[in-house]
């Protein structure tokens, strides 16, 4: 099985040519492909944040909590606590703690405060900032994600959502009306695993009802969706998206072109 990357460095608009890694070899070897590949997938498995909706750059983060409290906070003070947010992420304890963040509600918050609380973020913005994530205001659906989605429903496609994530994604799907294009959820905090574990992916597999020679996994990052090659899925890491959730994108088409 292959994993097809695309560099992460190309403009979502431009020309990319993917380049795919044996995942059977601890060494990766990187061979660009002249061609379109083009397999019958019965099942196509999703990543959500920075795949179907966005997740906002941490100064954002930082600004719109200190707004909710009524402080006008400048960009430059909000990137010197994001600064601050960065070193704490390296200490040995908060390392840990984020570790399996996302195996139960409990942990997730758990392990995000313990983070805030090492950068010396005070408490009330601290509890700010926590109360954004997973908030569906904060994480908007993009542009581009109904429309690939109700193309793979036309397709006869299953499609399964795999996300580490801490709240119920379907109250997201139905506020972003996608809910009726997917098929079946794979929650982390629901099942107490996360990505990279493979247990993860042969849940979604399971609930899709497929081999993982049938199924698709499309996601943004190497280290975490990446690992779906480990149980044999063929998978996609898409590059980076434009900034700007609301202008559409057509990075996600892409996968449209890999289903027949």
């Amino acid at each position: 099985m292959w994993t097809m990357v695309f560099s992460a460095d190309v403009d979502a608009n431009d020309g990319i040519t993917p380049t795919r890694t044996d995942a059977s070899s601890k060494a990766v070897h990187r061979r660009v492909c002249h061609y379109r590949v083009m397999t019958a997938y019965q099942a196509v498995l999703f990543d959500w944040m920075l795949t179907l909706a966005d997740y906002p750059e941490p100064t954002v983060h930082v600004v719109q909590a200190a707004c909710s409290l009524g402080i006008d906070l400048s960009t430059g003070d909000a990137a010197g606590l994001v600064e601050l947010l960065d070193e704490a992420s390296t200490l040995p304890e908060v390392r840990e703690a984020m570790r399996f963040e996302d195996c139960s509600a409990e942990l997730h918050r758990a392990a995000n405060l313990l983070h805030y609380q090492r950068a010396g973020i005070d408490p009330p913005l601290a509890s700010a900032m926590y109360g954004l994530l997973g908030d569906p205001t904060f994480h908007p659906i993009y542009p581009e994600t109904q429309e690939v989605l109700a193309q793979l429903k036309l397709r006869g496609i299953c499609v399964v959502v795999v996300s580490d994530i801490h709240v119920d994604l379907r109250l997201h799907a139905e506020i972003g009306d996608i809910a009726g294009f997917i098929d079946h959820w794979v929650l982390s905090f629901e099942h107490g695993v996360q990505k990279p574990q493979p247990r993860i992916f042969e849940l979604a597999l399971e609930a899709a009802g497929v081999g993982a020679e049938d199924a698709l996994m499309v996601g943004d990052r190497a280290s975490h969706d990446g690992a779906a090659s480990a149980i044999g899925i063929d998978t996609l890491i898409l590059p980076r998206r434009a900034r700007s959730a609301t202008l559409k994108s057509n990075r996600l088409a892409r996968v449209l072109n890999l289903v027949v």
